[in-house]
């Protein structure tokens, strides 16, 4: 096992999964048993739009001399779609409750909480192959993903017709400048201070869980085995929001175990599994 290749071809839309940040835009967790938020079930598609720079063109002597760009004036904006529909998860996301009417179940919608629905972080991946044409392991297969550490997922109402299920989502990613671990973005590694998300490559695939450390717990059990302790990677995360890399005492592929228990935080942890 190895860092997968960084050029793959993709296809389909597999998986996405929706956790809950705290107030420091830190996975949310509420437990030493891992916290892996909610799977939006009957994926079908994650469409973005990226907007295109401006274009500025010089004018002078009745011609163009000279072209260049800004910024866009808009942020990247995405849609998600679903073939289920999910009460559990949109009372979630639009921090809204359902209620049971009998043995009914009812969820409002059109309501005073739009607009104050709440921040999540989103990971995304779909299934690939390594194209790397000077690769031992072209034709592997491999997973792309894409990974937004603070967005809106925004539940869009819709009728009945005689068509399958389809459920839509406004995906409103916004700006940040740390990963939901608790890691700054720097010159120095990712050579820019703010971002809207990533898009990457597992050699397996991802997967995002946190845990709260209490001071005494020193067992973190992984909800899925990972694929080798290679695939763990885990930060340990003050409750100011800081983020720190942290190596357990023992890695193994259900659990990470400590000698002395971590201090009062959060451990968050991505790993790949089969």
């Amino acid at each position: 096992m190895a860092a997968p290749n960084k050029i793959s071809s993709g296809v389909g839309f597999r998986h996405a999964q929706i956790l809950l940040l705290d107030a420091n835009g830190i996975i949310y967790s509420t437990g030493t048993t891992a916290y892996e938020g909610i799977r939006i079930s009957g994926a079908k598609a994650l469409t973005l739009n990226d907007p295109e720079p401006q274009q500025i063109q010089h004018m002078g002597d009745d011609t163009i001399f000279a072209v260049d760009s800004l910024p866009p004036t808009e942020s990247i904006t995405g849609e998600l779609r679903a073939g289920k529909q999910s009460e559990e998860l949109d009372a979630i996301i639009a921090n809204v409750n359902t209620v049971e009417v009998g043995e009914s179940v009812l969820y409002p919608i059109g309501t005073d909480r739009k607009g104050d629905e709440n921040q999540v972080a989103m990971l995304a991946y779909r299934q690939a192959v390594d194209t790397d044409p000077d690769s031992t392991t072209y034709g592997k297969r491999v997973w792309q993903l894409r990974l937004f550490p603070r967005c809106y997922v925004i539940p869009r109402e819709s009728g009945f017709e005689d068509t399958p299920e389809e459920r839509a989502y406004a995906i409103r990613p916004q700006f940040i400048n740390q990963y939901p671990w608790g890691i700054q973005l720097s010159l120095e590694n990712e050579n820019v201070l703010r971002a809207q998300g990533f898009r990457g490559v597992a050699e397996y695939k991802p997967k995002l869980v946190g845990f709260v450390t209490d001071g005494s717990e020193t067992s973190f059990a992984l909800p899925v085995d990972a694929v080798g302790t290679g695939k763990i990677k885990s930060w340990l995360v003050s409750t100011a929001g800081t983020g720190a890399v942290s190596t357990a005492d023992t890695i193994g592929t259900q659990s990470l175990q400590y000698t002395t228990a971590p201090t009062t935080g959060t451990l968050v942890v991505w790993y790949e599994t089969e």
